[in-house]
């Protein structure tokens, strides 16, 4: 099982603003909904981040 992360954690671990995970989200990135609590799981959004890399 992976590690799960707040969207403070998320936002940290990425160096951007909630404003900005909140855009991820809406672009596709992974996250889980516990009633209001939102959580990443660190290797799905690993996984998500490296499918966008562009060369």
């Amino acid at each position: 099982m992976g590690e799960y992360l707040t969207e403070k954690q998320i936002c940290e671990w990425l160096s951007i603003s909630r404003s900005t995970a909140i855009r991820l989200r809406k672009e596709g990135m992974p996250f889980i909904k516990l009633g209001k609590a939102v959580r990443y799981d660190k290797d799905k959004v690993q996984e998500w981040l490296d499918k966008r890399i562009q060369s």
